[in-house]
């Protein structure tokens, strides 16, 4: 490796690792750290305990915040070898912008590595540990959303697919509960519940009302009822410790999930949007660090202030383009492949003609 890279690599690291620090400090103390706070505070949770939820809450925070941080590290990086006219005396000696650009796309392309491990294996595992500690009992008030689904396939020739607005953890009771009963491949019951819970070996759904579909998929029948049974082999713990939301599996486990849904014709375009969201996410590492590479020579003499500005307002920027062409793939506007990956497109597409623009002059 050229000297220059490892140079490169050293600065970039540091202000990588402060990037880090940063972003985890500023994402958590809105809610995840408020939340383990009153925890611990006012409910005693003991303070090992604290301490587990929120490193095991940390994967699914690193996946955003790991390219974040490499944004701000290299504009810390450039802006301070810019104004110290370490980039001048570069060019002089015939370096060009794009060749001073690649160990900062190298360290970029660790980066994302790391995103993906993280995303693809460290994040399922947290989610499973972090049921672990719900099921313990330890934890009335779940620091995790719970607007979840799962599925429960124990009773022969029956599936169920759930949708859960609250778990009460205390009372083991699951609230706003809307089912899929499906009969082989059809659809045959939809169970709206205000509360469900699992007793002797049977589903109890209290307080709502379901419809009975016939082979054409049409409603034949609407039943109110105050308490509805149906069997189950599978305890509320086991089901709430094994299952996961779509945001916690793994690339491979939510494609499988993706076809069993398109197999029995659900409407499969917001799990095919999260699908492409763990591809796109990792290589805004490479993304950003072009951008950053382009704004640092474009702004030389940037303090750590403006390189911290600069890099929450770059990466504000993106996260609303993000979330509007998500929108629009969301409403068919878009494909879900393209609504999650243009702005990357556009990001790398914009950061490029900046760097050829600069290394021009």
């Amino acid at each position: 490796m050229h000297t220059l890279d490892r140079y490169v690599i050293r600065q970039t690291s540091g202000s990588f690792l402060f990037g880090v620090f940063l972003f985890v400090a500023i994402l958590s103390a809105g809610d995840l750290l408020f939340r383990l706070a009153r925890m611990w505070l006012r409910e005693g949770l003991p303070g090992g305990k604290v301490v587990a939820i929120f490193f095991l809450s940390l994967p699914q925070l690193l996946v955003y915040v790991l390219p974040m941080a490499l944004l701000l590290g290299i504009l810390l990086v450039v802006g301070r070898m810019a104004g110290d006219s370490e980039v001048v005396a570069l060019r002089a000696s015939g370096v060009s912008l794009f060749r001073f650009f690649l160990p900062f796309f190298l360290f970029s392309l660790w980066v994302c590595a790391g995103t993906i491990v993280l995303q693809e294996v460290a994040l399922p595992l947290s989610a499973l540990k972090l049921k672990e500690v719900w099921e313990e009992g330890m934890v009335s008030s779940w620091p995790v959303a719970e607007r979840t689904f799962f599925r429960d396939a124990s009773e022969e020739g029956v599936e169920r697919l759930f949708y859960v607005r609250e778990v009460d953890a205390r009372n083991a009771l699951l609230e706003g509960v809307v089912v899929q009963e499906y009969t082989g491949e059809k659809l045959r019951r939809i169970i709206n519940a205000e509360r469900a819970r699992v007793s002797e070996g049977r589903w109890v759904f209290e307080n709502g009302v379901y419809y009975e579909v016939n082979d054409k998929g049409e409603v034949e029948r609407v039943v109110r009822f105050a308490r509805e049974e149906a069997k189950t082999r599978e305890t509320m713990e086991e089901i709430l410790k094994t299952k996961k939301r779509p945001q916690e599996m793994s690339f491979s486990e939510l494609r499988v999930y993706v076809e069993r849904e398109k197999a029995r014709g659900q409407d499969t375009k917001h799990l095919e949007i999260l699908l492409w969201h763990k591809t796109a996410i990792p290589f805004a590492a490479p993304v950003f660090a072009l951008i950053g590479v382009a704004l640092g020579v474009t702004s030389p003499r940037s303090g750590k202030a403006l390189g911290i500005g600069l890099s929450i307002l770059v990466v504000f920027g993106y996260y609303v383009l993000f979330s509007i062409m998500s929108t629009l793939a969301e409403g068919g506007v878009l494909s879900p492949l393209w609504g999650t990956w243009v702005t990357n497109v556009i990001g790398a597409l914009g950061g490029g003609m900046l760097l050829w623009k600069r290394n021009r002059i």
